[in-house]
């Protein structure tokens, strides 16, 4: 087994490439045998004995760099698809291995996105018309000072005692039930 090609080739394309889907079976074997080997030779000072170590520390290493280097483009491959509609077609040329890495990965970058859109959708407010603008807001005269906050429409608020301002109708109530502001009446004149 020529796992230093390996490593050359993957890091030579873009994209993965083909690995048979017992790929990772059979470098465990390959290692295993490796490991049995060098438990056979009497002297472990002899060099064939340090060749053998170090062959198996090299076959390791790129086991490692291959692993590194197919699980970044899996993941770049995840992120592609999980915004796309197709999804068939990106495991071929994975191991078994990374096939459930793959299908993993996708199913939680989608529930995420899905999970991230949810909060978005549930804190969006629709936008008012001028027409709706005295049933959401109210307008209220400022008893003493408020520190600055955030409406629900987004805005900021930095309001002084004695300001007159139409506020979105929660924070009216908010500030009038801490008697920090007080309801204005304004009898609309329109006909």
């Amino acid at each position: 087994m020529d796992l230093a090609n390996v490593l050359r080739e993957e890091r030579k394309i873009a994209e993965l490439q083909h690995l048979e889907k017992n790929f990772y079976k059979q470098v465990g074997i390959y290692l295993a045998n490796m490991e049995k080997e060098l438990s056979t030779i009497k002297n472990n000072y002899s060099i064939e004995a340090q060749i053998l170590q170090d062959t198996l520390k090299s076959e390791r290493n790129c086991v490692k760099k291959i692993i590194d280097q197919r699980m970044r483009k899996i993941l770049r491959k995840v992120v592609r698809n999980a915004s796309s509609a197709s999804k068939e077609n990106a495991i071929i040329g994975m191991t078994e291995e990374e096939e459930t890495i793959y299908s993993q990965m996708l199913s939680a970058v989608m529930e995420g996105h899905a999970n991230i859109l949810s909060n978005i959708e549930r804190t969006e407010r629709p936008l008012i018309g001028k027409k709706n603008i005295v049933q959401e807001y109210e307008i209220v005269r400022l008893l003493d000072s408020v520190p600055m906050f955030v409406g629900v429409n987004g805005k900021n608020y930095l309001l002084s005692k004695d300001d007159v301002v139409a506020l979105p109708a929660v924070h009216a109530k908010n500030l009038r039930n801490k008697n920090l502001a007080a309801e204005v009446n304004i009898e609309s004149d329109v006909k």
